[in-house]
C-alpha cells in the first residue's frame, strides 16, 4: 500500500507537465466559476485559481474537489463559446507535440506511424499499465474481501483472521479507493495520451497535404482525406483509451483462475478456463468479422458522403435540371448497401455483447456445476465468491474484447494513414537570385513536364486546335500527359502573354512554371518570388479584405491602390459592409467577375517578383478588363514580370513584350506572332469583346446562385474599416441547442421506426431491458438459493439438486433468448429510424430552397439502463455542463474540417505564394482549440466518474455497515446478494457513464438532424397540376407579366415590374450593368424562388400553376459555372438514363469534344473525378453545353455560358447553337457582346427593369438607346 501511494504521488512531477507560467485566474465576476460553477456560478477565489486538468496529476482524479476544465463553462445565457474551455497546455499544443514527434519520424522516410507513436507516448502508457496493473489486483483483493466478510457473517473464521466485522468493512473500503483511483487516473492519462494522438494525426495528414503532389492528390478524394482527418484520428484516440487492456486482461484472467483455484479447486479453475478459452475465441471472431465489416463499410460511407457533397455543392444545377429525385435515389442506393452493412455488424455486435452479458452466467453456471458434481455441495460463501469473481472476468473479457475491436480498427487506419503520408510529395521550384538583375527571370532550357492523364488538375488539356504542335503536347500511351521541348526565356520586368486553344496547354505550362507538373527532363529556373491568379479564382470564406492582405502585414496605401488599381474600389462601396464583408464558402456570393479581381488583388498586394495570371480577364466585361489591365497589369506592376492567359480580349496582344502561341510554336512579339497566326485578330473581327461593366455602380451580389442576393443591399458602407453592427452576416455561427436534450427529441427518434416513439421506448426499456436485468440478477439469486439449499439439506442421502439444476439451466436458456431478443429489437429499431431520418433528410437537403445547405450527421443506437436513483443528482448536476461542452468540441470541430476543405480547393495557390507555413499555423490554432474542448470533455467525464466512484463506495459502506450490524439477523442468500451487487456498482457506473455519455451525444446529433427537418423546402402548391412533357411547351412562347421578385422576403426587390413578350422560337439577348437582374431573370423562370407578384407564363400556362419538376424539365440551360460530378460521362450528360448512347456521341460532335473523348480510350465510360478536377474548365463547359443539347427542349437560357473557352471556340459553339436551337426560343445572359448581336430581339435590364427591348438594329439606331451606348463604349475601349 505504501509503495502504491508512493508511485501516485511521483506520477505529477515525473510525467504530467506543469506549466511553468502561472494562469491568470478567470473573472469571477462572470458566471464562468470552476467547480462550483457546475450550477452556473463562481466558487473559486482568487486565491485559489484553479489549474488545468493536465496539470494537476492525480488530484484531477482523484480527489472529489478536484477541478475540470468543463466546469468553467456558464450553462445560462450568453450560452458558452470555445474561450470559456482552458486552452491546451503547452506541452499539449500541436507545435510541442510535432517537435516530440520529429525525433522519431523523418517524413522523407516516414516509418509506420503506430509504432512511432508508442515511442513517442512510451511513459504515459507505461503509467497506464501500471495503473491497471493496480486496479486488477485491487479488485482481486475484492473478492478475498468479500469471502472473508460473508464467512465473518456466518461465523466462521476468515482469511485474514480478523474478528471485527467493522475492520474487514473499513478494508473493503481502502480496497474500493484504491482501485476506484487507479482505474480513474489511468483513464485520464489514456484520454490524455488520446487526444494528442488524435492532434498529431490531424496535424500530420494537413501538413501533408500541403505537401501532396498533383498527382498523389488526385488519388485521394476530399472525402477521403476528410475521412483520415476525422474517422481514423477518432480511431487512434479509441485505440490509446481501451488498446492498453489487450496487455492488462490476460493478467485479470490469470489472476481470476488462479483465485479459482485457491477457493475451489484445479478441476474448477480447468474447467472456468475452458470457458473462457470458448468465450474469448468467439469474441474474437466476433471482433474480426465486426473488423471486417467494418472495412466493407468505410468506402461506402466515404461514397456516400462524396455523393451527398457533390450534390449540395452543385445543388443549384440539380435544381435547374430537375435531377433531386435521381440523386436522391443514387444516395439511397449507396445507403440502402450502407444500412445491409450496418444490420450485418450489428448482429455482429449484439450477438458479441449477449456473449458478454452472459459470460458471468456460464463461467459460474458452469464451474459450479462441475464443482457440486465432484463434491456434491457447495457453500454459500464460496457460491458468492464465485459470482464476484466471474464478473471481474466479465469485465476485463469486456474490455479485452473493446480492446481488440478498437486496436483492430485502429490498424486498419494506422495503414491508410501511412499510405497517405508515403504519398509523393510536391517539389517546390528553387527561388534563385544570382544577381539583383536576374529577378523575376524566368528561364526553360529543353525542359519535359508531365503529370498521369488521369490524374490532372490543370484547366487547359489536350483538345487539338490548329496551332498545337504534337511534338509538344503529348498524351502517350503510357498515360501520361506531357508538354516537350519547352525552350523560352522570360526577361525581368517583361510581359509575357500565353494564348491558345481550350487544352492547348497553357494552363498546364502555367503550372509546369509553379512545379505542379513534374519535370522529367530540362532544366526550369525561377529567379524570383511568385503571385498567383488561378483559372478559377480561389476565394476564402473570410472578409474581402482579409482576401486580399492574405496574412500578411497590413499597409494602407497600398491597399488602397490595389483596390484602385484591380476596380474593386465601387464593388466595396455596394457590400453591406465595405471590405469587411464576409465572402461565403467557395465565393457563393460574389459573380465570376468579382472572385476574378479580389484574386488580382490579393496578387498584386503581395507584390512578388513574377505574377502569374491564369485568364482572369475572361470573368470580367471589356472595360474593366481594359482598365484593370492598364491600371494593374501595366501600371502598378509594370517592372514585375508578368505571365497572362488570355482566352479573350485578343486586343492587347498588342501590349506584350512576347507572346507563347501554346505549344511555343508562336513565340515572339504580336506582329511576329500575328503573321504566323492571323487568326489572334478573331475579336476585332467581331466589333468587341465583351459587354461592358459600367463604373458608376459595381456588382453587389448577383452570380452564381440564389444565395448570392444575400448581400445585395441599397445602403453604402466605407470600403474600409469595421463592418456594420447591424449587417447580417453572410456565413452564420453553427446552430447550436443549449440546455437539456428533451424527451420529445427521443420520442421523435422512435417515431422514425414507424410505430409510437412512447410506445417504444417503454417496450425496449420497461419492458426488454428490465426484463433481461430481472433474468440475470435472478439466475446470481438462484446460484444462491441453491447453494444454501444444498448446506441445509447436504446431509440428507435422499436429496438430491438435480432439480435445482434444472432450473438453474432454464433460467440461463431463457436469460439468453430474452437479452439476444433484446439486441435484436434495438437493432431493427435503430436501423429503422436511421434509414427512415436519412431519406427524409436527404430529400429535404435537395428540395430546400437554397439559402440553406447542410450535411447531416450519422445515426445512433441508444443503449443499457437509466441511472440509478442515487447518482440522479450527480447526474443533473454536471450534465448540463457536459452537454455544453460536447456541443462546444462539436461547434469547434467545424473550423478545422472547414480550413481542411478550403486550404485543399486552394493548394497550389498556396503553394505559389510560399504560404504553406501561414496556414500550417492556422491549422495547428483550429486543432488546439478543438482539441482544448476534446479533452476537455474526456477530463469532464472522468469528473463524474470518481463522483460516481466514491458514490459507489458510500453505498458499499451503507451496505456493508448493515450486513454487520444485522448479522445474524439476513439469511445468507441475501446477504450474498447485497454483497456482491454492492461490489459490482463501481463497474455497473463506469459502464453507466458511457453509456449515458455515449446516448446523450448521439440524441444530440438526432437533435441537429431534426433542426434541419424543420427546414421548409420546395413545394408545389394544390393548384399545381401534371402536364405531359411531350406537349408542354409546344412553342416556346414567354411573357413576363409586371413580374417582381426578392430572394427573401427580407430583402428588396431584385425585378421590379418586368414586362415582356418573347415569341416562339425568338432569340433574346439580356444585357445590362452588373447586379441589374439579368440572372434574376432565369431564377424568375425556373422558379429558384417564388414570385412577389406578377406571372410567367410558356405557352399561356401560368408556370406557378405547373409542378417545379416538370417545368424544370421543360427548360434547359447552360449556366456560367460548370458543374460536374464524380461517374462517367454517359451519367454526366444524362444522368437519369434516357437517351442512347447514339445520342451521346452526336452532341459530343456538336460541341467538339468527340475526338478528345476518343482519344482518352474509355469513351463514355471515361470516369469524370470530383467535381470534374481531370478535365479543364473548358472542357468541363463544354460538356454542360452537351448536356443541354441532349434535352432538345423548346426554351433554352444560356447563362454566359462560353465565358470559360477561347474566342475560336465560342465561335464554334455558338455556330452549333445557332444550328440546334434554330427552332427554339433562346435567352442569352450576354458575356460578350458578339453572341448577342445576331439575336432578334435585345433585352436592356437596368434596376430590376427592362429598360429596352427590340431588335438590335433598332436599338443602334436610336442615339439616346441604352445598347447604343454599351456599343460605343466597348468600341471606344478596343480602340483606346
Amino acid at each position: 500500500m505504501l509503495l502504491l501511494l508512493l508511485l501516485l504521488l511521483l506520477l505529477p512531477s515525473s510525467h504530467l507537465p506543469v506549466d511553468p507560467v502561472p494562469r491568470k485566474c478567470p473573472s469571477l465576476s462572470a458566471p464562468h466559476g470552476h467547480l462550483g460553477a457546475l450550477r452556473g456560478r463562481a466558487s473559486v477565489s482568487s486565491a485559489r485559481c484553479a489549474h488545468q486538468p493536465a496539470e494537476l496529476g492525480v488530484a484531477a482524479v482523484a480527489a472529489p474537489g478536484a477541478v475540470v476544465p468543463a466546469a468553467r463553462v456558464p450553462r445560462r445565457p450568453p450560452a458558452a463559446s470555445v474561450s470559456d474551455l482552458w486552452p491546451v497546455c503547452a506541452s499539449d499544443s500541436v507545435r510541442a507535440l510535432q517537435r516530440r514527434l520529429s525525433a522519431f519520424y523523418e517524413p522523407a522516410n516516414p516509418p509506420p506511424l503506430a509504432g512511432t507513436f508508442l515511442r513517442v507516448f512510451r511513459r504515459p502508457l507505461l503509467l497506464v499499465f501500471a495503473n491497471y496493473g493496480v486496479y486488477i489486483a485491487a479488485m482481486a483483493l475484492q473478492s478475498y474481501v468479500a469471502q472473508a466478510l460473508l464467512d465473518h457473517l456466518h461465523g466462521r473464521p476468515n482469511v485474514f483472521r480478523v474478528s471485527s466485522g467493522y475492520a474487514l468493512v473499513a478494508l473493503m473500503a481502502a480496497v474500493s479507493v484504491v482501485a476506484i483511483t487507479c482505474r480513474n487516473f489511468a483513464f485520464f492519462l489514456s484520454s490524455r495520451a488520446g487526444s494528442n494522438m488524435r492532434s498529431l494525426v490531424m496535424s500530420c495528414i494537413f501538413h501533408k497535404m500541403l505537401r501532396l503532389s498533383s498527382a498523389a492528390r488526385q488519388q485521394y478524394t476530399t472525402g477521403e482525406v476528410l475521412t483520415l482527418m476525422s474517422v481514423d484520428a477518432e480511431r487512434v484516440f479509441s485505440a490509446m483509451m481501451q488498446g492498453p487492456w489487450l496487455l492488462v486482461a490476460p493478467l485479470g484472467f490469470v489472476v481470476c483462475l488462479a483465485l479459482i483455484n485457491v477457493l475451489f479447486d484445479a478441476a474448477s479453475a480447468l474447467c472456468g478456463l475452458a470457458v473462457l478459452v470458448v468465450v474469448l475465441t468467439l469474441s474474437v471472431r466476433q471482433a474480426k468479422r465486426i473488423s471486417a465489416i467494418q472495412r466493407q463499410l468505410l468506402p461506402v460511407v466515404d461514397e456516400r458522403v462524396k455523393v451527398t457533397s457533390e450534390a449540395l455543392q452543385g445543388v443549384r444545377v440539380m435544381k435547374l435540371y430537375a435531377w433531386e429525385r435521381c440523386v436522391a435515389k443514387r444516395v439511397q442506393k449507396i445507403r440502402a448497401t450502407e444500412v445491409s452493412l450496418f444490420r450485418k455488424l450489428h448482429a455482429c455486435m449484439v450477438s458479441s455483447s449477449v456473449l458478454l452479458f452472459l459470460t458471468p452466467v456460464f463461467l459460474s453456471g458452469s464451474t459450479m456445476g462441475l464443482y457440486v458434481l465432484l463434491h456434491s455441495a457447495i457453500s454459500v460463501t464460496d457460491a458468492f465468491t464465485l459470482v464476484a469473481l466471474v464478473n471481474i472476468c466479465r469485465a476485463v473479457v469486456n474490455e479485452f474484447t473493446t480492446a481488440l475491436t478498437a486496436l483492430s480498427q485502429a490498424r486498419s487506419s494506422f495503414r491508410r494513414i501511412d499510405k497517405f503520408l508515403a504519398s509523393d510529395e510536391f517539389k517546390a521550384p528553387a527561388t534563385c537570385y544570382q544577381s539583383l538583375g536576374d529577378v523575376g527571370c524566368i528561364s526553360l532550357r529543353n525542359a519535359r513536364a508531365e503529370w498521369p492523364i488521369s490524374t490532372r488538375e490543370m484547366d487547359d488539356d489536350d483538345v487539338s486546335s490548329s496551332v498545337v504542335s504534337s511534338q509538344v503536347l503529348s498524351p502517350d500511351s503510357s498515360s501520361t500527359f506531357a508538354l516537350k521541348g519547352l525552350s523560352l526565356n522570360i526577361e525581368p520586368g517583361s510581359l509575357v502573354m500565353v494564348v491558345g486553344a481550350v487544352g492547348s496547354g497553357k494552363s498546364s505550362f502555367l503550372n509546369a512554371l509553379l512545379s505542379e507538373m513534374t519535370l522529367r527532363e530540362g532544366e526550369l529556373e525561377v529567379h524570383g518570388d511568385i503571385s498567383y491568379v488561378s483559372q478559377e479564382p480561389w476565394i476564402r470564406n473570410c472578409s474581402v479584405k482579409s482576401n486580399i492582405v492574405f496574412e500578411s502585414a497590413f499597409d494602407a496605401a497600398k491597399y488602397e491602390s490595389v483596390l484602385r488599381a484591380s476596380q474593386l474600389s465601387l464593388d466595396l462601396h455596394a457590400l453591406p459592409n465595405g471590405d469587411q464583408t464576409e465572402i461565403g464558402e467557395r465565393g457563393i456570393n460574389l459573380s465570376g467577375g468579382q472572385k476574378a479581381r479580389v484574386a488580382i488583388a490579393r496578387a498584386f498586394y503581395r507584390w512578388h517578383d513574377i505574377l502569374i495570371l491564369d485568364g482572369p480577364l475572361s470573368a470580367v466585361d471589356a472595360h474593366v478588363a481594359h482598365a484593370i489591365f492598364e491600371e494593374s497589369i501595366v501600371g502598378l506592376a509594370a517592372n514585375k514580370t508578368r505571365l497572362l492567359v488570355l482566352n479573350s480580349h485578343y486586343d492587347l496582344l498588342a501590349r506584350a513584350d512576347k507572346i507563347v502561341d501554346f505549344q511555343i510554336v508562336g513565340d515572339g512579339t504580336y506582329d511576329e506572332v500575328l503573321a504566323n497566326f492571323p487568326e489572334l485578330r478573331y475579336e476585332n473581327h467581331h466589333h468587341g469583346s465583351e459587354t461592358a461593366e459600367p463604373k458608376r455602380e459595381p456588382e453587389p451580389t448577383e452570380g452564381d446562385s440564389a444565395t448570392t442576393m444575400d448581400m445585395t443591399s441599397t445602403q453604402e458602407a466605407t470600403v474600409l474599416g469595421e463592418a456594420s453592427p447591424n449587417a447580417e452576416r453572410l456565413v452564420r455561427d453553427e446552430d447550436r441547442a443549449t440546455g437539456t436534450v428533451g424527451g420529445r427529441i427521443y420520442r421523435a427518434y422512435f417515431d422514425e421506426t414507424g410505430h409510437n416513439g412512447i410506445l417504444v421506448l417503454l417496450v425496449l426499456v420497461v419492458v426488454v431491458y428490465s426484463v433481461s436485468q430481472a433474468m440475470r440478477v435472478l439466475v446470481d439469486w438462484w446460484q444462491g438459493f441453491w447453494a444454501s439449499n444444498m448446506t441445509q439439506r447436504g446431509v440428507d442421502p435422499s436429496y438430491s439438486g438435480t432439480a435445482f439444476g434444472m432450473w438453474y439451466l432454464g433460467f440461463i436458456v431463457v436469460c439468453t433468448v430474452v437479452t439476444l431478443g433484446r439486441g435484436i429489437i434495438m437493432t431493427e429499431a435503430c436501423v429503422r429510424s436511421a434509414r427512415n431520418l436519412h431519406d427524409d433528410l436527404t430529400w429535404r437537403c435537395l428540395s430546400v430552397s437554397l439559402v440553406v445547405s447542410a450535411v447531416s450527421s450519422y445515426w445512433i443506437c441508444v443503449a443499457y439502463l437509466p441511472l440509478l436513483l442515487v447518482f440522479v443528482f450527480t447526474g443533473r448536476y454536471f450534465n448540463k455542463t457536459s452537454r455544453e461542452v460536447k456541443r462546444l468540441e462539436g461547434v469547434s470541430r467545424s473550423p478545422v474540417y472547414n480550413l481542411f476543405d478550403e486550404t485543399l480547393a486552394g493548394l497550389r495557390t498556396i503553394r505559389a505564394f510560399k504560404m504553406q507555413q501561414t496556414f500550417a499555423d492556422l491549422n495547428e490554432k483550429v486543432v488546439n482549440e478543438n482539441t482544448a474542448a476534446y479533452f476537455s470533455y474526456c477530463a469532464a467525464g472522468r469528473w463524474l466518474a470518481v463522483r460516481l466512484d466514491w458514490l459507489s463506495v458510500v453505498v458499499i459502506l451503507v451496505v456493508l455497515l448493515y450486513l454487520v450490524a444485522a448479522k445474524g439477523q439476513i439469511s445468507p442468500v441475501v446477504a450474498g446478494i447485497s454483497l456482491t451487487y454492492s461490489l459490482m456498482l463501481t463497474s455497473t457506473m463506469q459502464n453507466t457513464v458511457r453509456a449515458v455519455d455515449s446516448t446523450d451525444n448521439a440524441v444530440m446529433s438526432v437533435e441537429r438532424l431534426l433542426h434541419f427537418r424543420s427546414i421548409p423546402v420546395e413545394e408545389d402548391s394544390p393548384a399545381c397540376v401534371p402536364i405531359d412533357d411531350s406537349a408542354w411547351p409546344s412553342h416556346g412562347a414567354i411573357k413576363f407579366d409586371n413580374l417582381c421578385l426578392k430572394y427573401r422576403p427580407e430583402l428588396p426587390l431584385v425585378l421590379r415590374g418586368v414586362s415582356m413578350s418573347v415569341a416562339a422560337g425568338e432569340k433574346v439577348g439580356i444585357c445590362g450593368r452588373a447586379g441589374a437582374g439579368k440572372s434574376s431573370l432565369m431564377i424568375a423562370l425556373f422558379r429558384i424562388c417564388e414570385f412577389h407578384s406578377g406571372s410567367v407564363t410558356i405557352d399561356g400556362v401560368d408556370i406557378q400553376q405547373v409542378r417545379l419538376a416538370d417545368l424544370r424539365r421543360s427548360l434547359a440551360i447552360i449556366p456560367q459555372a460548370p458543374v460536374l460530378f464524380s461517374g462517367s460521362i454517359r451519367e454526366n450528360l444524362d444522368p437519369l438514363g434516357v437517351y442512347s448512347d447514339a445520342d451521346m456521341w452526336a452532341v459530343l460532335q456538336q460541341v467538339h469534344l468527340a475526338d478528345t473523348v476518343t482519344k482518352w480510350g474509355a469513351g463514355l465510360d471515361f470516369e469524370v473525378s470530383e467535381a470534374g478536377d481531370n478535365l479543364s474548365v473548358g472542357q468541363r463547359q463544354l460538356l454542360c453545353i452537351g448536356r443541354a443539347l441532349l434535352k432538345n427542349s423548346k426554351i433554352v437560357v444560356l447563362d454566359q455560358a462560353t465565358a470559360s473557352v477561347d474566342s475560336a471556340t465560342d465561335e464554334l459553339i455558338q455556330t452549333t447553337i445557332k444550328q440546334t436551337f434554330a427552332e427554339q426560343t433562346v435567352l442569352i445572359i450576354a458575356h460578350r457582346i458578339n453572341t448577342i448581336l445576331h439575336c432578334d430581339k435585345i433585352a436592356v435590364m437596368d434596376a430590376g427593369r427592362e429598360a429596352e427591348f427590340a431588335p438590335p438594329s433598332e436599338l443602334l439606331a436610336r442615339p439616346s438607346s441604352a445598347f447604343a451606348a454599351l456599343m460605343k463604349r466597348t468600341a471606344s475601349t478596343l480602340v483606346a
